[in-house]
């Protein structure tokens, strides 16, 4: 009878751990945009979906891991449910219903200077941070 217990216990463990790491949204497209313009227009929008595939709601959390935009571009970003001056350090998106897409964009001014640069943000769920994304948004300005 104890080993039967101790069966049952260890299955709903794995079964459970298994449940958490099941993705709860998805990238609509490509998980990297690049873009590319001349130094003086501007980059209205770059934008990169992402998709609630649960049944129920869910909280993105958002992390900058890195960003190589030269200092003298003016940039700003937009995720679901607000904007930012510049490119934070992170945020979390309004809540996304079951089937809801959100979004992590960027706009870039780069004030007649031309380069390049990258920036990624890592994206999960709050209640799932085991499953990772990384969105990359590439730029260069001629």
């Amino acid at each position: 009878m104890k080993k039967i217990f101790l069966k049952i216990i260890v299955l709903l463990s794995f079964s459970f751990a298994f449940a958490q790491n099941k993705p709860t949204f998805s990238v609509v497209g490509n998980a990297t945009n690049k873009e590319s313009l001349l130094k003086n227009k501007r980059l209205d929008i770059s934008k990169i979906k992402v998709e609630n595939v649960s049944n129920q709601p869910i909280y993105l959390v958002w992390e900058t891991i890195s960003n190589t935009f030269p200092k003298e571009w003016d940039c700003s970003m937009c995720q679901h449910g607000a904007c930012q001056i510049g490119i934070p350090k992170g945020s979390i998106f309004n809540k996304l219903n079951a089937d809801q897409q959100g979004f992590i964009a960027i706009h870039v001014i780069p004030t007649n200077r031309v380069g390049n640069g990258i920036v990624k943000f890592k994206i999960y769920d709050k209640a799932n941070p085991d499953y990772v994304k990384i969105l990359t948004f590439e730029v260069e300005v001629l």
